[in-house]
């Protein structure tokens, strides 16, 4: 998979994109394995190159995404200042994904803070589609069949 072609970072300058890509590195994992937990320091971002991560987030109840699409992002929480994962990324297959550490790439987007704009642009775009799809979960969750009890 080139880095290049994923939607976070198209539109950077190529010498960006250059240090960009001589950070990454492609990791595979077994399925069941727990790549990070919920609230545990943020130290890489992750772009999905095969197989299904789950996402999941539990307090009393557990809510779970699926990321499955080449490209799809996780461990996003690195590139905000809380530095905690906002939940717990888990193998539902074995799985391949190209791994950033933090610290590179905040040395990349210093240097070159335009980039930095636009790739946190493209983030909050995945934000913003993942929050819609929870409102929407948690919406059809509550929508009832009954009728009205009037005593």
């Amino acid at each position: 998979m080139i880095i290049k072609e994923i939607e976070l970072f198209k539109g950077i300058d190529h010498e960006v994109m250059n240090e960009i890509a001589n950070i990454c590195s492609e990791k595979s994992y077994a399925k069941g394995t727990v790549i990070f937990e919920k609230d545990e320091e943020a130290n890489r971002l992750y772009i999905l190159v095969e197989g299904t991560v789950k996402l999941k987030i539990t307090n009393g109840g557990t809510l779970t995404y699926s990321l499955t699409d080449l490209g799809d992002i996780f461990g996003w929480s690195c590139m905000v200042e809380s530095g905690r994962y906002t939940a717990s990324g888990v193998c539902a297959t074995d799985l391949k994904a190209i791994e950033i550490k933090r610290e590179a790439l905040d040395k990349i987007f210093n240097l070159h803070p335009h980039a930095g704009i636009k790739v946190f642009k493209r983030l909050a775009g995945v934000f913003s589609k993942r929050i819609t799809n929870s409102y929407q979960d948690l919406l059809s969750a509550r929508i009832t069949e009954t009728s009205p009890s009037y005593g």
